[in-house]
């Protein structure tokens, strides 16, 4: 019987370790600044909005993505205050994009000689495609249906509009 020597047990467990530790992880590797401001046309901002965003959760296959920011709804008046919640699923720097967002909307109303405040809310199903490039650039298009869910209507009688967005970013 041969001996069990100290030295086969250490060469084993260091080429087990960087064997396991030697997978490539490219989504990992490729989302490394979590942080993006954008700038949003449509989508859940309504109109125009500025928006941060922040990687909560990354895996080799996807990633969750939560959003907030503040909008200008130039046509009915007010602003609104955004916030997304998504999940991505793509390889390298492109993604699919799947999630649910809402809007706060508040404004002023001039009917019948004086002013009045309203409220709305909305909520929104999204699906769209997000392109991270390596210049730290972000670009994402999305449809998310508006879904009214409580306050004042602020476009006269509707229940959903079906609504998209474009945004432009920079990655930190």
């Amino acid at each position: 019987m041969k001996k069990f020597r100290a030295y086969y047990l250490i060469i084993y467990c260091i080429l087990l370790f960087s064997v396991t530790h030697s997978q490539n992880n490219t989504l990992r590797n490729t989302i490394i600044k979590k942080n993006i401001i954008d700038i949003s046309l449509g989508g859940s901002g309504l109109f125009l909005s500025a928006n941060y965003s922040r990687v909560i959760f990354i895996t080799s296959k996807y990633f969750v993505n939560t959003s907030v920011g503040i909008g200008t709804v130039p046509f009915v008046g007010g602003f609104s205050v955004p916030h997304q919640i998504s999940f991505n699923i793509g390889k390298e720097n492109s993604f699919l994009e799947l999630g649910i967002g809402g809007s706060y909307w508040s404004g002023k109303s001039n009917s019948s000689g004086y002013t009045e405040t309203l409220y709305s809310y909305n909520l929104s199903p999204i699906i769209g495609w997000r392109k991270n490039f390596k210049s730290n650039m972000s670009f994402r298009a999305y449809l998310n249906p508006l879904i009214h869910i409580s306050g004042e209507y602020y476009i006269e009688n509707y229940s959903v509009v079906p609504y998209l967005g474009v945004s432009i970013g920079y990655a930190f």
